[in-house]
């Protein structure tokens, strides 16, 4: 059995189909619309992270090439005096001095700091000390001098016998006035 309907009344549900089709397809269109924002929002994000990370990896190779530059700065800076200026290397070398001598168990006549000097790349810092000691004592000083780091030198020395008749007497160890020049080198900033 077929139905018949009136032409009026196929005309309604055939517009009536034709809405409900227009309105699915509608929410068809409104939801690939929002599934199409989502992808690009994610595709946003994720390009954006992309750029987050090389800018990351640029600036960690550039971060990479800084430290090894500052270790080999560092490297070469092994063995000059620390001080940022010449008065406090000065200052760092009388202080040397006077440890050096009351751990050798001398006694520290004076300190004199003399001009400094520019020798090839480098600023000579030196000090010129005077101290009263034994001879086991002097080689202790020196050798504790010459031996550490930041490196030192030792130069024109001169010692003169403090001996007296009973130390002569006796064979004591005589006691030495000695009178030598310690200098350190300073690295020149580069800029």
């Amino acid at each position: 059995m077929t139905l018949a309907f009136s032409p009026v009344f196929r005309r309604i549900l055939a517009l009536a189909i034709l809405a409900i089709l227009l309105l699915l397809g509608a929410e068809a269109v409104g939801w690939v619309m929002d599934e199409y924002d989502a992808a690009q929002s994610s595709a946003q994000r994720l390009q954006d992270a992309i750029q987050r990370r090389q800018q990351a990896e640029a600036k960690f190779a550039e971060l990479e090439a800084q430290l090894a530059a500052l270790k080999q700065h560092q490297a070469s800076a092994v063995g000059f005096l620390q001080s940022p200026t010449e008065s406090l290397a000065a200052a760092e070398l009388q202080s040397r001095i006077k440890s050096s001598v009351e751990a050798a168990h001398g006694d520290l006549r004076s300190t004199q700091i003399l001009p400094g000097r520019d020798e090839g790349g480098f600023r000579r810092v030196s000090i010129r000390g005077q101290i009263v000691v034994d001879m086991a004592a002097m080689q202790r000083l020196f050798y504790e001098l010459e031996a550490s780091t930041p490196f030192l030198f030792v130069d024109n020395v001169e010692v003169r016998a403090r001996a007296t008749s009973r130390q002569r007497v006796q064979g004591e160890n005589p006691q030495l006035d000695v009178r030598f020049d310690l200098s350190g080198y300073l690295r020149r900033a580069t800029s």
